[in-house]
């Protein structure tokens, strides 16, 4: 008896645990490079956004593309230096983050959104769209 209850226990909390919404902690986030931002759970579409380095309830740095998918690739167009998380809301409003990330050094900085600096954004710099090529 006690077998059935744990399987229809087991039945009920799987949808709940598995479609929890996820965003994985990006890793070598190199100035003017492209690096992969991927999650999973929640429901589409999703919307991605930057927002400074441990302040979840900050004005995001940068808002990125709303996705359908589970990943997306961005041209990091922060300067090196910058602290962020990535934060991933879906359709029902469940919100997730990344860990701290820290923009590394790159061999360019041609792309870089000069309005955001070390780890605050500077006037004018909250906000900013992608000034690089998107993909």
């Amino acid at each position: 008896m006690n077998f059935i209850t744990l399987i229809a226990t087991l039945v009920a909390v799987a949808p709940a645990v598995l479609g929890q919404l996820t965003i994985n902690t990006p890793s070598n986030v190199v100035e003017c490079e492209p690096t992969q931002l991927t999650w999973s759970g929640g429901q589409a579409p999703y919307y991605l956004s930057l927002v400074p380095g441990g302040q979840s309830s900050a004005t995001p740095l940068e808002q990125l593309p709303t996705q359908n998918g589970n990943s997306y690739t961005w041209m990091v167009d922060l300067q090196a230096g910058v602290s962020f998380n990535v934060a991933l809301k879906d359709s029902t409003g469940a919100t997730a983050y990344s860990d701290i990330v820290t923009v590394q050094s790159g061999g360019s900085t041609s792309c870089s959104n000069s309005t955001v600096q070390g780890s605050t954004a500077t006037s004018g710099g909250a906000g900013a769209t992608c000034c690089c090529q998107c993909y």
